[in-house]
């Protein structure tokens, strides 16, 4: 079905403009003719008939009356037998010549047909069947003639497209690479067409228009007018010459190349013959040497002494100084001159422009990046379908919305209409201005980038984080600072409650631990009474038990009693969390004092 809708389109020459399953829309065209009109104009210029057949004026006015008379009777039979000639030969149809024809002979002498073709007829040339390797095959020889232009205008390319789309393909071509005979073919069709139009094969694997033009244009030398999945279109180019013209051009060439050599072998002959003559000078001259120079300065040039060199450097002196004043008056007017001065907007414009922003269903999310330039873009490109630009920003308090709608409003030199609360957060409306102009550079050059700009909102939500952490730490100082100046106060006489507010502060789990490991020490020592003394020496070697045994018996028993390894392991627990119970208890006896 869709071989079948190809064809009818290109018989009537009609562009698809609409397809849906087996339904199908074409369009004439602009330059289609009525079938009818087309018939009855050539109808028309059948009888007319050609000038030359009808006696002029002149003839009838300088014959006289006997003359007009005789030769009425005796030319009379000889007229109306030449106008029914011409009558005759006027009705008689001139043979029509199809163009269809006309390609399917020429197309007979460039290669076999494909015959798998699907589309009407005449039948393209299988590009395939061609040779793919020529031998001695180079590209034409071009030549621009003198004043025309290399390049194919844009109107004369869409008529030459107009052209090509009605037309039927020349070729069939499957394959990317080696397309030597295709190439001879296509500028042979190139003598009698300016252009030729491939179809691509469907199908066929591994293969893409888009190398299959590169390598015609290569071989070639033809100017591609129009490439797509379907066809590929080629015109000849304005520098294509016929072969005729071509070969008249190298044999010119050749000539002048020959008559050149035969110039040059002549000059060499010449100048064999000639002996140069070399003079010899006594005297060298001194034009241009360095003595010249000295000679000159000496007696013409300026002395630069110790009062020339002042005066040159106070003229440098009083130049740059009239260039520094200069600048500067050119920067003070710069600075004086006042700005001209923003739209203004009466409250009934103001009142309207808001009720219209808020209205609006498109708009602008200002993040974390803050005003940079992409924002700024945003707006001219809002600006150039609507006259406002409505701009949501999630902000926490409205000072900071003040400031990013000034912002706006300076960068984009819009006229700030309104700052309202909204749901999404803040609203901001900027209206263009009734003398807006789009800029040539949408993106300000003052302003950060994209990227900048996230860099910046990252280092200030540092910033805040760490200004968070140092207040925290004060307040932290200031109640530590103001317990202890209470404890001060206090030193005298005990405080029950600050005391208890202390210990519940700094409460800690060394009680409900000591109370366990005791009682398991007393169910330990009940046990094992032997070697009490020796444990309680061993995790502190200071206390007075120490000296109440004698070295000998200490040796003694230390010799005689070896402990176990998980006795080891429990004196050394012992041992611990003695030491973390003396030491709470010297924390809190400072805390006391």
């Amino acid at each position: 079905m869709k071989n079948h809708f190809e064809m009818e389109v290109r018989k009537t020459g009609g562009l698809v403009i609409w397809r849906s399953g087996t339904s199908l829309s074409l369009y004439r065209g602009v330059s289609f003719e009525v079938p009818e009109v087309k018939l009855n104009k050539r109808i028309l210029k059948k009888k007319e008939f050609p000038s030359n057949s009808l006696p002029t004026a002149t003839e009838k006015t300088t014959r006289g009356p006997s003359e007009s008379s005789t030769d009425g009777n005796v030319h009379a039979p000889q007229a109306n037998s030449n106008s029914t000639a011409v009558e005759k030969k006027v009705r008689e149809p001139l043979p029509e010549v199809k163009y269809e024809d006309e390609v399917d002979k020429l197309l007979d002498g460039l290669g076999p047909r494909y015959t798998d073709w699907p589309g009407c007829d005449p039948l393209p040339v299988d590009a395939d069947m061609l040779p793919a390797v020529v031998s001695g095959y180079q590209p034409p020889f071009k030549v621009l003639p003198y004043g025309v232009r290399s390049t194919l205008g844009a109107k004369d390319a869409t008529n030459l497209r107009r052209l090509a789309r009605v037309l039927p393909p020349h070729f069939a071509l499957g394959r990317n690479r080696q397309l030597q005979g295709l190439a001879m073919a296509m500028i042979k069709l190139w003598e009698r067409s300016s252009i030729a139009k491939i179809a691509l094969k469907r199908g066929v694997q591994l293969t893409t228009s888009e190398r299959m033009a590169e390598e015609i244009k290569k071989l070639t030398g033809g100017i591609l007018l129009s490439r797509n999945k379907d066809f590929l279109v080629f015109y000849k180019g304005k520098n294509f010459l016929s072969p005729d013209v071509i070969e008249a051009l190298l044999e010119r060439e050749t000539l002048a190349r020959s008559l050149q050599d035969e110039e040059k072998q002549a000059w060499l002959r010449a100048s064999a013959l000639i002996i140069p003559r070399v003079e010899i000078t006594e005297q060298s001259g001194i034009a241009g040497t360095l003595g010249e120079t000295l000679d000159a300065d000496a007696r013409w040039g300026k002395t630069l002494d110790d009062r020339h060199e002042k005066k040159m450097m106070k003229e440098a002196e009083v130049i740059r100084h009239a260039d520094l004043v200069r600048k500067l008056e050119h920067k003070l007017t710069a600075v004086t001159e006042r700005p001209a001065e923003p739209e203004s907007l009466t409250d009934e414009e103001r009142f309207m422009f808001r009720k219209l922003g808020l209205r609006m269903k498109a708009f602008l999310l200002l993040g974390r990046r803050g005003v940079f330039d992409g924002t700024v873009e945003n707006m001219h490109l809002h600006w150039k379908y609507r006259e406002l630009v409505k701009v949501l920003v999630k902000a926490k308090t409205f000072d900071h919305v003040k400031k990013i709608a000034l912002a706006l409003e300076a960068e984009s030199g819009g006229v700030l209409v309104s700052v309202d609360k909204v749901s999404k957060g803040y609203a901001i409306i900027v209206f263009r201005g009734n003398k807006y102009k789009r800029p040539v550079m949408l993106r300000p050059k003052n302003l950060l980038t994209k990227r900048k700009a996230l860099a910046r909102s990252i280092e200030l939500q540092r910033r805040e984080a760490l200004l968070i952490h140092i207040s925290a730490l004060q307040r932290k100082v200031e109640r530590i600072r103001s317990e202890i100046e209470q404890m001060e106060v206090v030193k005298d006489h005990g405080d029950e409650a600050l005391y208890d507010k202390l210990d519940s502060a700094y409460s800690t789990d060394d009680d409900t631990e000591e109370e366990g490991d005791e009682a398991y020490l007393e169910t330990y020592y009940s046990e094992n009474d032997v070697g009490d003394d020796r444990r309680s020496s061993i995790c502190n070697p200071q206390s007075k038990t120490i000296f109440s045994y004698d070295f000998q018996n200490l040796e003694s028993e230390t010799k005689s009693e070896v402990p176990e390894p998980h006795e080891y392991a429990m004196l050394d627990s012992l041992c611990v969390e003695s030491d973390e119970v003396e030491e709470e208890d010297n924390r809190l006896t400072r805390l006391s004092q």
